[in-house]
């Protein structure tokens, strides 16, 4: 019996050590187009990071792809470790989901398109950080040259998961025509999906994600995408 509890606690990874202070504050654009050379752009994706109190932060995501609905994620978290305290997501404005967290649970409300709002809670059995939020978060861990980290996450549809993140390397990037040291980062999705990211080391901004099909680069224009 004790070789089994033994067992269990070494197969649950500890959470890795999150410094919010990290986080990139203000506002980013990033255009989004297909692998393909010489593919337009398809949409554009808005990140925006606000310090709304002495202890939280607003992460807010907005985006439009190809003529598509406006969808848009908000996200209040505490300011030192980046945990969730409440989630919005947001098609055309119309609130299609609210999450509330505290105290190991997570309250949802779902709002369906007839008018009806189902109510339930959820529980997770240690701490996470929420689904939407892992870009942010693993912007701030404590990076080095082979560095693993194990993200426990959580998403009110989708249950609790462990994002995984390596650091690949570092790689020289050219931004504006402004030369800049990055991160190299992989992070394994709860679908086995390997995403690239590029981090500037200078202030731990988001510089570009490589999802294979679909790649997101600073820069584009956002004055249509208000949050």
């Amino acid at each position: 019996m004790l070789t089994a509890i033994v067992a269990l606690f070494q197969a649950v990874p500890a959470a890795p050590i999150i410094d919010g202070t990290r986080l990139f504050v203000g506002d980013s654009c990033y255009a989004t187009s297909a692998s393909a050379t010489g593919v337009p752009p398809a949409g554009e994706v808005l990140r925006r990071v606000a310090r709304t109190g002495r202890d939280r932060l607003t992460i807010t995501i907005v985006s439009r792809f190809n003529g598509g609905p406006l969808l848009s994620s908000t996200l209040e978290v505490a300011l030192a470790d980046l945990r969730p305290i409440e989630t919005r997501e947001r098609t055309d404005g119309r609130t299609d989901l609210s999450v509330r967290y505290g105290g190991g649970t997570a309250r949802g409300k779902i709002y369906q398109e007839d008018g009806k709002v189902v109510i339930s809670t959820r529980r997770f059995d240690r701490p996470a950080w929420d689904d939407e939020s892992v870009e942010f978060v693993l912007t701030t861990l404590p990076f080095a040259e082979g560095a693993h980290f194990d993200i426990p996450v959580f998403h009110f549809d989708r249950g609790p998961a462990v994002s995984r993140v390596d650091v690949l390397g570092s790689r020289r990037v050219d931004i504006d025509g402004v030369g800049r040291d990055a991160w190299v980062v992989a992070a394994h999705t709860r679908s086995d999906m390997v995403i690239t990211f590029l981090i500037g080391k200078a202030d731990r901004r988001l510089l570009e994600i490589d999802a294979g099909d679909v790649r997101s680069y600073l820069g584009g224009d956002c004055s249509e995408l208000t949050p």
